[in-house]
């Protein structure tokens, strides 16, 4: 008897579920697929040679015959070989996201097209007493994008630009100050760069930034790191369609990130459920104007 009275009382929790095994946790909804991502090669072309001499004299004469060959040696290095490696990472790590080696939600693919220098870190003289003169150079690469669904409809299609600075140069009444940073980690880190802000147009393009909660002057997002860290700019979109309200990321982890006002927006304009847009460090929209001009009497 007190083995079948054990044996109902397990029966009944089964049957109101409290013995039941946990659920599998639930897939993500958006899975992406990384597909061909090329990049420029720097070469460098050697030219080599190999040959070979050899001599005979007797008391009747002397021989010599001589013989060479001549190719080029092609050296490339790819600038930006793990590419791929650093967008799935970046992707990855929002946890929005599940990676598919093929067969995803969407396939994402792009191309580097252009990388090269900008600017000119050598500031021309000052040109009256008193002036100054400032100058900075910087690298730049240009990537094409492309997303597509499952369906192969193209999702979004553009070309993305970002620049680095890696030098700068002030000159003002005989004071001269330089400074500039050179080689292969400038590399990695504009790739690293890169990445990041693919990933940004990639990951709001198909679930948006959007704002969680909002008190006073604070807000807090739907992504945190790597694709928002302390100091982004983000510009949150009142559902008014008034101009937005300009916010900086104060704080951020692997879910989400907290921003505050920077200026002199009117955060009641902003409420939960309103969409934003991360401004990139080298678009001059981060350091447009922050307060309001007032005429003065």
């Amino acid at each position: 008897m007190p083995a079948l009275r054990t044996l109902a009382i397990l029966g009944g929790l089964l049957a109101l579920g409290l013995c039941a095994p946990p659920a599998e946790a639930q897939p993500r909804a958006h899975t992406i697929s990384i597909g061909r991502i090329s990049s420029t090669k720097t070469c460098t072309f050697y030219q080599e040679s190999a040959g070979k001499s050899s001599a005979v004299i007797t008391a009747y004469g002397a021989a010599q015959s001589e013989s060479w060959r001549t190719w080029l040696v092609k050296d490339c290095v790819d600038n930006f070989a793990t590419m791929k490696t650093s967008l799935e990472a970046a992707l990855a790590a929002t946890g929005k996201f599940a990676l598919k080696p093929s067969g995803g939600t969407y396939l994402l693919a792009g191309a580097v097209s252009q990388v090269g220098i900008d600017g000119n870190p050598a500031p021309r003289a000052p040109a009256a007493q008193g002036g100054y003169g400032e100058a900075t150079g910087g690298l730049f690469v240009s990537m094409d994008i492309t997303l597509r669904d499952a369906s192969g409809r193209t999702v979004y299609g553009g070309l993305l630009t970002k620049h680095m600075e890696t030098g700068s140069a002030f000159n003002s009444s005989g004071f001269d100050s330089r400074s500039a940073r050179s080689g292969e980690g400038l590399y990695t880190e504009l790739q690293h760069q890169v990445a990041l802000a693919v990933a940004r147009l990639v990951a709001f393009r198909i679930e948006p930034l959007r704002v969680t909660g909002a008190q006073g002057r604070q807000i807090r997002l739907n992504y945190g790191t790597p694709l928002l860290t302390l100091g982004a700019i983000v510009h949150a979109n009142s559902p008014d369609g008034g101009p937005p309200v300009r916010y900086r990321v104060t704080s951020a982890n692997t879910d989400s990130a907290f921003a505050e006002l920077d200026g002199e927006g009117n955060p009641a304009r902003i409420v939960t459920g309103a969409t934003a847009t991360v401004i990139e460090s080298d678009d001059p929209t981060a350091n447009e104007r922050r307060v309001q001009r007032v005429d003065l009497p």
